[in-house]
């Protein structure tokens, strides 16, 4: 049986995801360094780390995002 991470397993939304991002960000890193993943692969998981680190709040209270 798995332990619940409490980090990813309380996120409900993109908010909640952004504001543990500093620790979603380590697992991304983590996963993006294992050998099962191809060049490609790596690439996008570091350019989706480049992306999601240029987020910040004032980014989640636009309201034409909604």
């Amino acid at each position: 049986m798995s332990e619940k991470n409490p980090i990813i397993d309380d996120v409900s939304d993109v908010v909640d995801f952004f504001l543990a991002w500093n620790n979603h960000r380590e697992t991304v890193l983590k996963i993006s360094e294992m050998d099962q993943l191809d060049s490609d692969q790596k690439k996008t998981l570091h350019w989706l780390v480049k992306l999601a680190d240029r987020v910040s709040l004032t980014d989640l209270e636009k309201d034409d995002l909604h």
